[in-house]
């Protein structure tokens, strides 16, 4: 299925089509660079299971620690996150991080399962069981969370993460902690990597997928690398971002948008991170983060409808372009809007001051 959606100006969804099968509905649903868009909707034929934590070792080969981390420079609408809510923030119960404090950055280094060294196991990938933790999995064809609180770490994931629409695509309080999402080979994926509200990425690894992490509301990412995504005909896409909500938190990542399958002149990322304000985005942390794309520019900052949208710290690189994007390192930026901060930001490298 192709991923579709206009030119950013403003970013248009995808259609919503609804197939009636047998007696239940399977929803197709369109992607777009950042949008919430329930990643991709539920597939027929999943069996009913609960969460397992054994099975066959994977095929997939086990790691060799590394040394040390070396741095590195939708169907029917479902009800909005409550902005109420605080996001998890990772706390000393997640365990020590593995990468390298800032102004250095996370890179395949210190995030998915393979610095661990654990040896996976193949896990069954339909995860139904509340409070469910599940440890050194490989998962060979996605993983569907319908249950509350689940726990998934030093795990592989073949494909994407998503919700159900039993659980109205909400993902009710999943942690993932050294979790490598990828889906290379597939040269038409369809969906982000993960999408929907009410969940935390602490050292993910994301690459290779549609697009990157789609934040719906009360969201935290940190200590996590995303890049290198595929191209598909009419994509938008971004390392991270958010069509809307509140809640979100993104501290300490690597944020990078390209496409690995076309060639220089069809990069056309949206931005590392794509903060959008449809209708409304508020309450969002971003900190200590490095931007780096091939596309656009390198973050749109929440619009004219943004409020309490904080940029402390972060570094914008110039691996892609010498001025982070293409047209330049940030738009969409208010900054009389209430509660936006601008401070500490720079360029990488060199830390220098950036202002929008």
């Amino acid at each position: 299925m192709a991923i579709l959606g206009s030119r950013r100006g403003r970013l248009v969804l995808g259609a919503v089509a609804l197939l009636m099968i047998g007696g239940g509905a399977v929803a197709i649903v369109t992607q777009s660079d950042s949008v919430w868009d329930r990643s991709r909707a539920e597939p027929a034929g999943q069996p009913l299971a609960e969460a397992t934590t054994g099975g066959a070792d994977a095929t997939t080969p086990a790691a060799t620690p590394s040394a040390s981390p070396s741095p590195s420079p939708s169907p029917s609408p479902s009800p909005s996150p409550s902005a109420s809510k605080s996001p998890k923030v990772a706390s000393a119960a997640d365990g020590p991080s593995a990468c390298p404090p800032f102004p250095a950055f996370p890179d395949e280094n210190c995030t998915g399962w393979k610095h661990t060294g654990v040896k996976l196991k193949n896990c069954n990938g339909d995860i139904r069981k509340n409070n469910a933790v599940l440890d050194s999995c490989y998962f060979p064809q996605d993983l569907k969370i319908v249950a509350k609180n689940v726990t998934v770490k030093r795990s592989h994931v073949k494909g994407s993460v998503y919700a159900s629409y039993m659980t109205e695509w909400d993902f009710q309080g999943l942690t993932l902690i050294d979790v490598e999402i990828e889906d290379e080979g597939n040269t038409s994926p369809d969906r982000a990597a993960i999408g929907g509200p009410n969940f935390t990425c602490i050292r993910c690894h994301v690459h290779n997928t549609g697009t990157g992490i789609s934040m719906g509301g009360n969201v935290t990412i940190k200590d996590s690398y995303a890049h290198d995504f595929t191209y598909t005909d009419g994509a938008h896409q971004a390392a991270a971002g958010a069509n809307g909500g509140a809640n979100l938190t993104l501290i300490h990542n690597n944020l990078e948008c390209a496409r690995t399958n076309v060639s220089a002149d069809k990069q056309g990322c949206s931005s590392a991170l794509s903060l959008y304000d449809e209708p409304t985005i508020k309450n969002v942390l971003v900190e200590k983060n490095l931007f780096n794309t091939a596309g656009g520019y390198c973050t749109y900052g929440g619009g004219p409808n943004g409020t309490d949208i904080r940029y402390i710290d972060n570094r914008f690189g110039t691996k892609f372009h010498k001025s982070c994007g293409s047209y330049g390192p940030v738009a969409a930026w208010h900054k009389n809007n209430s509660g936006n901060v601008w401070r500490g930001n720079a360029w990488q490298g060199t830390n220098k001051p950036l202002n929008p």
